[in-house]
């Protein structure tokens, strides 16, 4: 027996050491591999039994996405842990590889919670994608980012597919979202912290925060979700001695036009999160601190969300149980939100004085921000955003079969539907496109649609067996809307999932179609009335033949 606890013991004490060694790489300016980082949080599930490591799908560069568990109940099954009401975390990183801070930040973290027992409660589960965009994590290099300090080597913003994951989170083109989408609907969780660090200005804080625009959070959950939790969390960085501040979104030219709130559209991680009704935050380390002081903002950041998480668990649920059930009995939605700038908070921050100069490389004027001269300014903060537009919101779509890779989406996104055992004429009300705009060039591989109309008509039509009614009153109802709705802005026809529909494949000649025109016109009075004004309104419509 006393030779055992020894082995036992040693072993221990070298699992520890291991870990400690990684998360000790941030303060030498320097990041793990995928490899290492994965091998630590094996080791950590190894040593301790209130952890798991799980390989949950794959990534576009063919290595798994793990998520790592941290259940002090010692319930690891998604399911009993909702079952059980106990609040989840979930903390994403390196969605964007060359910020890793966040990479480091959760090794820490993780290590901290389980060696140091800094968070016994078992109300709370924390887990964590320790390498979200793998591809990326392993196209390491040293001079990607040449507007940030550190570390040695970092990965690449693009994943394997050159796509910014953050991107895609309602197209889903990468195996990555496919996967996030599991480990998303099968934890639940009530808060999300992507984590980041910025690009541009200059300035003092430590951090800055992005939370999920205020005005898409579920009304009920809004006053908790800004006022309650956020302004807690600025709190409890200042505490911990990092300054802290919205992040740096310039509404003008100079930061004392004030800041806006960043709108997070569903094609982003909060954003998406958001339709689900979980409270989301990026944290945006500043690019230009020393990388030791990005790693331990974020870290102190992350800590503080579980922190909260714990002592406010019951609120947290009870709240997010409210908002699941409030947002399914609304009877209009709103879409395509834009900056409300008639109201405004005040903020007081503090900022670099910015200068120009004449550049000894080009001989043009350049910016730059003065660090010896701080000024203190109380500038207006935008942050209230309004619906371009309301959408009655109907009872059910209907989506025919041959567009399986919408299927495919709302399958994964657990979207609920019942399919057509026959087929079915009923009246329903449908869209034709009247009017849009297209991208000239390919952004994150997809030639964009936006400024959207459509024409509503009520018909008479037949559905087939196998196509999908998909009832709105459920969880998923912001989802469904947000990606069936064609006029909102990462809806699936604005990411071009629609678009054969708009490529005309009949045509016929005129002089055939004459007497056919004539004829038709003669028995339709009204029809031919309408035509006559459109010629007399449209005057290239006048002069063409078709």
């Amino acid at each position: 027996m006393k030779i055992t606890s020894i082995i036992i013991a040693f072993t221990f004490a070298l699992s520890i050491s291991f870990a400690s060694e990684l998360t000790e790489l941030y303060k030498k300016n320097q990041t793990p591999t995928y490899t290492e980082l994965i091998a630590h949080y094996q080791q950590l599930a190894d040593t301790y039994g209130s952890a798991r490591l799980m390989e949950y799908g794959k990534s576009d560069s063919g290595e798994p996405i793990y998520l790592f568990v941290i259940s002090h109940s010692g319930i690891f099954d998604a399911d009993s842990i909702q079952a059980a009401g106990l609040a989840t975390v979930l903390i994403n990183n390196a969605i964007h590889p060359g910020e890793p801070c966040g990479v480091d930040a959760s090794a820490k973290l993780a290590e901290d919670l389980l060696a140091e027992g800094v968070i016994p409660n078992t109300r709370v589960v924390t887990c964590i994608i320790p390498a979200y965009n793998v591809g990326g994590m392993l196209n390491r290099g040293c001079c990607s980012r040449a507007n940030q300090d550190g570390p040695e080597e970092y990965g690449f913003r693009g994943n394997a597919k050159n796509l910014d994951l953050n991107r895609d989170f309602i197209k889903a083109d990468a195996e990555n979202t496919k996967t996030f989408y599991k480990i998303y609907h099968d934890w639940k969780p009530q808060i999300f912290v992507d984590a980041h660090s910025t690009n541009g200005a200059d300035y003092p804080a430590d951090m800055t925060l992005i939370n999920t625009a205020r005005s898409r959070v579920e009304e009920s959950m809004r006053t908790f979700f800004n006022s309650s939790m956020t302004n807690s969390l600025y709190r409890d960085m200042i505490k911990s001695g990092y300054s802290i501040s919205p992040y740096y979104h310039t509404y003008g030219d100079t930061i004392t036009d004030g800041l806006m709130e960043y709108m997070d559209s569903p094609r982003y991680s909060t954003g998406y999160t958001t339709l689900f009704n979980t409270m989301g935050y990026v944290s945006e380390a500043h690019m230009l601190k020393p990388y030791p002081v990005r790693v331990d903002a974020t870290y102190a950041f992350l800590k503080a969300v579980v922190f909260y998480a714990q002592l406010n668990s019951s609120a947290i649920l009870s709240i997010y149980n409210n908002a699941n059930n409030n947002i399914r009995k609304v009877k209009e939605y709103g879409i395509n939100y834009k900056l409300d700038t008639t109201t405004n908070l005040e903020l007081k921050f503090e900022s670099y004085r910015k200068k120009y100069r004449t550049s000894s490389v080009t001989g043009l004027p350049i910016h730059y921000f003065d660090q010896s001269i701080r000024d203190t300014n109380t500038i207006p903060y935008y942050a209230d955003y309004k619906p371009e537009k309301m959408i009655q919101v109907p009872q059910y779509y209907v989506l025919p079969q041959a567009w399986s890779a919408v299927k495919e989406r709302l399958d994964l996104s657990q979207i609920e539907y019942r399919t057509l055992t026959k087929d079915t004429t009923m009246q329903v009300e449908l869209y034709y496109i009247s009017k849009y705009e297209t991208s000239d060039r390919p952004y994150e591989g997809h030639y964009f649609h936006y400024n959207t109309e459509v024409i509503k008509d009520t018909q008479e039509v037949t559905l087939r067996a196998g196509d999908m009614i998909i009832l709105t009153d459920q969880d998923g109802i912001r989802y469904i809307i947000e990606s069936l709705e064609p006029e909102a802005e990462d809806s699936f026809f604005s990411w071009g999932f629609f678009d054969s529909m708009l490529q005309q494949k009949e045509w016929f000649s005129d002089y055939v179609f004459e007497p056919k025109a004539e004829k038709i016109l003669a028995e339709n009075p009204k029809l031919k009335a309408d035509f006559e004004q459109k010629k007399k309104d449209d005057k290239e419509f006048a002069a063409s033949s078709w």
